[in-house]
């Protein structure tokens, strides 16, 4: 509970920040590159701001591709981007809307598409005339480098995980006995997946993050290890796996309303929580990139925790974690517009949402991120920004 007891003294007032963005990174682990993360020779720090689709509404990256691939949605809809210039997803007949979730580095996309009372999992390349429906599939959410797809579905009321090779349903990803699933979300080249499932046993229930091994047919395994312990507020929602096995996601503790950056590492005998960004109260960790251990997220303020008022809280601000040392935050796209960070990749890109001026979220993509990130001080930073119309 010593966790808790640190969230609940963690009144704080509203932060200030200050750039550091010729800052260097924060120490390399031993098995990381120690020049950045597999930062190119090129690599020059910028925000770039990605172009929407006509009409209103937000836009943001879910994932990143080969190159100047990006992915996500614009307005509802599906969409990729190739540098700063949006394309959209052709949508099958019957669907109004939905969105890409993720790409592996041979372009292959996969998200969602939705109707009036209908989702659908699909996949697509850059140049197919129309999409490809996924067997039983209402949702897509990651595709591994081998072309394997990740998702889920819903039978007799209840959720369950897929995994498709192509258009073939390859595995049904059965929970722990005793649990029931509640979300699929990532999965490694090696074929290892992440989720999250709860249970209840008597009077009580319990939350926990999933692994299943990338056997076929072997069984998922709970990533806490403390429960059944009767504590019903805490909710473990892994995000995304790296190459190595390294789990990244969020605990949300709901009896405080705070929301902490979590890492499971193998074996997952516990997890562990780096903190969070300056005096922030809460923040999640959304991606973990392929190989070289940078986790991106967004940082926030609990309404139980503080700050006081509320309204003195800044806005969400996209953060970035090198692995080691602090929590770090990536620059605003207006000084009081809100960000979010989605997607990360081995070349320190960083996709995600930005709030423009006129706090229209913006789809944006930080490069050389490591490079332009900076420990929260006062004041906060005002950046130049090259956009796309």
């Amino acid at each position: 509970m010593r966790r808790h007891i640190r969230a609940a003294v963690a009144v704080v007032a509203t932060a200030f920040l200050t750039p550091l963005l010729t800052a260097s990174p924060a120490p390399a682990s031993p098995s990381r590159p120690a020049d950045g993360s597999g930062k190119p020779a090129d690599c020059r720090p910028a925000l770039q701001v990605l172009a929407s689709l006509p009409g209103s509404g937000g836009s943001q990256v879910k994932g990143l591709g080969p190159r100047d691939l990006a992915v996500g949605a614009s307005h509802g809809l599906p969409v990729y981007w190739t540098g700063t210039r949006v394309n959209r997803v052709p949508l099958p007949a019957g669907f109004t809307g939905g969105e890409v979730a993720a790409v592996n580095a041979k372009g292959l996309m996969v998200g969602s598409l939705h109707s009036a009372g209908r989702t659908a999992a699909f996949s697509f390349r850059i140049g197919a005339r129309t999409v490809t429906l996924l067997p039983e599939g209402a949702h897509a959410a990651d595709v591994n480098d081998r072309g394997l797809i990740l998702g889920d579905g819903v039978k007799s009321g209840a959720l369950i995980g897929l995994e498709w090779d192509g258009t073939r349903i390859r595995r049904r990803l059965v929970p722990p006995t005793g649990y029931s699933l509640t979300s699929v979300t990532a999965l490694n080249n090696a074929g290892q997946i992440a989720g999250s499932g709860e249970a209840v046993k008597d009077e009580e229930s319990w939350s926990a993050g999933l692994f299943w091994p990338a056997r076929s047919g072997a069984a998922a395994v709970p990533l806490q290890r403390f429960w059944p312990a009767g504590v019903p507020y805490d909710y473990w929602y892994p995000r995304d796996i790296d190459r190595a096995g390294r789990i990244v996601g969020t605990h949300d503790f709901t009896r405080l309303d705070t929301l902490t950056p979590t890492q499971w590492l193998p074996p997952y005998t516990n997890e562990t929580e780096p903190g969070l960004l300056g005096e922030r109260t809460s923040g999640t960790f959304e991606a973990i990139s392929p190989t070289t251990h940078v986790s991106v997220g967004t940082a926030s303020d609990s309404h139980m925790v503080g700050p006081f008022p509320p309204e003195t809280a800044p806005p969400e601000q996209a953060q970035i974690w090198p692995g080691t040392g602090p929590l770090l935050a990536l620059p605003r796209l207006s000084p009081e517009g809100a960000s979010q960070a989605y997607a990360v990749s081995d070349d320190q890109r960083v996709g995600g949402s930005a709030a423009d001026a006129a706090s229209t979220p913006r789809a944006v993509v930080w490069t050389c991120a490591l490079r332009q990130a900076y420990r929260p001080r006062h004041p906060a930073p005002v950046m130049v920004f090259r956009s796309a119309s």
